[in-house]
């Protein structure tokens, strides 16, 4: 190769060796820059203020810390319920006739010297607000109309006792057969609904021996629209039967009350609920 070859060749090589520097700067500094902003955008999103959560979300959120709390609340009150002697029984009777069945079968019980195995006899009821002619009264409602709720240990004589107090028509079992009763659906109708300590009547017996479980609130209630028809398939959303599937027999406007039919125990039987305690079946 001539001189002259060799310094072009010489100039030609120094030239892309200084193409290739300048191409390898450029990269490393838009891989810094890239980097750089890798790292402030986060920064700059930590230091923006979250969004407020939608009415919907918050709505959702409150559901959820209401049903983790009354659950919590009813694994505690299940768990009291099962250090009581004795099991939990459902009897059956004439439907009306709950508070005279509790009153015979107490009687009964300390007459015929049974009360070492008959240890309590509930009627569950929560008390509510009714509006009638303009005016605001709390009501009872029972929470198993045509029952009775008895703690006991079943024995030929305490079986015997309970069988034969007039209005007792059976108890709920296979074919008439005295069955325990799960202490956690015990709970479910026991258990004071308000979360806070028993205000004055809640959790308290009543004259009539029925065990008050929910007293009404003071809180003000947006008017409902009346949206319901008889013969309407519903979901009962509080109280004992929450989640229990329904049908509307009848419509208190005025009131905003309806009467629906639930199945307990394989009968149907007529519970009064509010227009807000109860949703279509989509």
């Amino acid at each position: 190769m001539s001189e002259e070859n060799l310094d072009s060749f010489a100039a030609a090589f120094d030239e892309a060796t200084d193409a290739a520097e300048l191409n390898e700067s450029t990269e490393a500094q838009d891989i810094a820059d890239s980097f750089d902003a890798s790292i402030a955008e986060p920064e700059a999103e930590a230091g923006e203020e979250q969004a407020e959560p939608t009415p919907s979300e918050a709505a959702a959120a409150e559901a959820n810390d209401a049903d983790g709390d009354y659950k919590a609340r009813l694994r505690a009150f299940t768990r009291e319920l099962k250090k009581q002697p004795g099991q939990w029984y459902i009897i059956q009777c004439y439907s009306g006739y709950e508070n005279k069945v509790k009153t015979n079968l107490d009687m009964r019980a300390q007459t015929l010297e049974v009360e070492d195995s008959i240890y309590e006899i509930v009627v569950p009821v929560e008390q509510a607000v009714e509006i009638k002619d303009g005016k605001r009264k709390i009501v009872k409602r029972k929470l198993l109309p045509g029952y009775v709720l008895v703690r006991m240990d079943i024995n030929d004589r305490a079986w015997s006792v309970v069988r034969e107090t007039p209005g007792v028509t059976s108890f709920v079992g296979n074919e008439g057969n005295a069955t325990p009763v799960k202490h956690r659906d015990v709970a479910k109708f026991l258990m004071p609904q308000d979360a806070s300590a028993p205000t004055e009547g809640e959790g308290s017996v009543t004259a009539e021996g029925e065990k008050v479980v929910a007293m009404p609130t003071d809180v003000a209630k947006a008017a409902v629209t009346v949206d319901f028809e008889e013969g309407e398939a519903v979901t009962i959303l509080t109280g004992a039967l929450a989640g229990v599937s329904a049908t509307i027999s009848s419509i208190d406007v005025e009131n905003s009350k309806l009467q629906v039919l639930v199945s307990i125990f394989g009968r149907e039987t007529p519970v009064d609920v509010t227009f807000d305690q109860v949703e279509k079946v989509s």
